[in-house]
């Protein structure tokens, strides 16, 4: 019997009543044996820390009924957003992955595939006005949107606006797709009240975005006001933590990000990943008198250089990233293994039945596995607690190399063994 095996790339920072949605339309109209999420770790796509851990949120996603919970590699996590999509897709083709669901402002798949095919009828001349925007100093996804808007203005058909943050990055997924000849049909779901880059949200609405949610929590505020916006699991999670550890945010690492610039010489900072045009120069001239990490980020972005970009780069290099590291995996496009983080008791039975036909290491616990991607992987992660945790590990997290993935039993509803 064919199987549908339904994938969703995620962040889940945090998990929302926008991502139940979307859930629990996939489930409506595909009605999915399976579904998998292929989830950012502990750093994510725009170059910010999670705000709270991957094992919390992969605990979140198995709650909400995601069957299988696998990490995206950070080199591809904290990636522009053509490696972000690459990376995820990767994996998803890997775990057999039929279908690829994602959320989009434009809500129909059609306009993606004729967006797709007018790009790739005129790849020349979108090529030459993509590299005269850049060379202008444009920054990268303005002179993508510049390339694409000259080409659609001249054609028929229906296209997907490629400045809205959920359109484009489902163009790059389907683009992904194509380029690896993989078979996995795309779904696209249109994104419920809350836009994307909205960073405030009604009090009576149910769905808030992850961007407001982050904001509010990271304003000092009460997570109460956010009760009717989570489902419980979450809301609890979140409170917990508030109350607890605090929640995690830049400010807080930045202090470190300030350490590392000022004890480091621009011939130093010029071998980390995406450190591009000199720019190590501009960091170091405004690092002296930054006393915030906000504050830094506004007195060093430029035309060219978009606030995300520079979130990136200040994660490379507080992580030590270096080009030697990063740059021909993230081109490659191809995750060389699969980081489990949890699982249903379906997904369990499912990655028993098809773990003899990876072409790829499927990794439970990393102390037996070495590869120069996963060694970033750690390092990230230990960072991550080590400065979340205030010096401390976070309460009730063994380390990172000896986690156990986590368990659930959805009958039940509960957490097994010690990963859970």
């Amino acid at each position: 019997m064919h199987m549908h095996i339904a994938g969703i790339i995620a962040e889940y920072n945090p998990f929302h009543n926008g991502h139940l949605y979307q859930l629990n339309t996939l489930r409506q109209t595909l009605r999915p044996d399976l579904i998998l999420s292929v989830m950012s770790g502990d750093f994510l796509q725009r170059g910010e820390p999670a705000l709270v851990s991957k094992w919390e949120r992969t605990r979140m996603a198995l709650q909400a009924g995601i069957d299988l919970v696998i990490e995206l590699p950070y080199v591809f996590a904290v990636g522009k957003a053509d490696v972000f999509a690459r990376g995820a897709v990767s994996i998803l083709d890997r775990l057999g992955a039929t279908h690829l669901a994602f959320g989009s402002e434009i809500g129909r798949i059609e306009p993606f595939f004729q967006t797709l095919s007018l790009i790739e009828n005129n790849k020349a001349r979108y090529d030459q006005t993509l590299k005269e925007a850049l060379h202008e100093g444009i920054s990268y996804p303005n002179a993508h949107a510049a390339a694409y808007r000259l080409l659609s203005s001249a054609a028929a058909g229906e296209f997907v606006d490629l400045t809205q943050p959920n359109n484009s990055l489902g163009f790059h997924y389907i683009e992904a797709i194509h380029d690896r000849k993989s078979s996995m049909i795309p779904l696209t779901i249109r994104r419920q009240e809350s836009g994307h880059s909205d960073r405030t949200f009604a009090n009576d609405a149910p769905i808030a975005s992850a961007r407001s949610i982050r904001s509010y929590l990271l304003g000092g505020r009460s997570p109460a006001n956010l009760q009717n916006k989570l489902p419980p699991y979450v809301y609890s999670s979140l409170e917990r933590r508030n109350r607890f550890g605090g929640l995690t945010e830049w400010e807080t690492f930045f202090p470190f990000l300030k350490y590392k610039l000022l004890s480091s010489t621009a011939e130093q900072l010029s071998l980390i990943y995406e450190m591009e045009e000199g720019i190590e120069h501009r960091l170091l001239s405004r690092i002296g008198s930054a006393d915030s990490f906000n504050g830094f980020i506004a007195a060093v972005k430029t035309k060219r250089y978009t606030w995300a970009r520079l979130q990136r780069l200040s994660v490379h290099v507080l992580t030590n990233t270096l080009k030697s590291e990063a740059r021909q995996p993230a081109a490659a496009g191809e995750v060389p293994y699969l980081r489990l983080l949890g699982m249903s008791r379906k997904g369990q039975n499912y990655l028993a039945a098809i773990r003899k036909d990876l072409q790829v290491p499927l990794i439970a616990k990393i102390r037996k596995h070495r590869d120069p991607l996963l060694d970033l992987d750690i390092r990230a992660a230990k960072l991550y607690d080590f400065l979340s945790g205030n010096g401390q590990p976070p309460l009730s997290y063994s380390s990172e190399t000896s986690h156990a993935p986590i368990r659930y039993d959805e009958k039940n509803g509960r957490f097994i063994g010690a990963g859970g």
